[in-house]
């Protein structure tokens, strides 16, 4: 009953960690497909460089928010408490939105920063 959410949980947290390491290694130019895109990030490289920079904390911990819930469902799953598990698909994904909402705020307050 669980496994969907389980997958999604491990989709956010791939793609995340590709995010944080694409970033390290600059290997994401300004796109209009992947990264954090805002107006503001997309304004020169600069400010991308910046913005991803200050999104990247909130990248970990969604993708560590990810893992813990994927792991959490799996345990439920095992032991059959469904109340508990709808309850923690909930919080996983709510904790993943603010965590999203988060990452674009300090990206777009970086890449403001930056002048451009």
């Amino acid at each position: 009953m669980f496994y969907p959410p389980m997958a999604g949980y491990l989709v956010i947290t791939a793609i995340s960690v590709f995010l944080i390491i694409a970033e390290r290694r600059q290997a994401i130019r300004r796109n209009s497909v992947i990264g954090i895109r805002t107006r503001h990030t997309l304004a020169s490289d600069a400010a991308w460089e910046a913005g991803h920079r200050a999104g990247a904390p909130y990248l970990w911990a969604m993708a560590i928010i990810s893992t813990g819930h994927a792991v959490a469902l799996l345990c439920v799953e095992l032991s059959g408490a469904t109340a508990t598990g709808n309850v923690l698909s909930l919080l996983g994904w709510a904790l993943i939105l603010v965590c999203a909402g988060l990452a674009a705020k300090a990206a777009n307050q970086a890449a403001r920063s930056t002048g451009h």
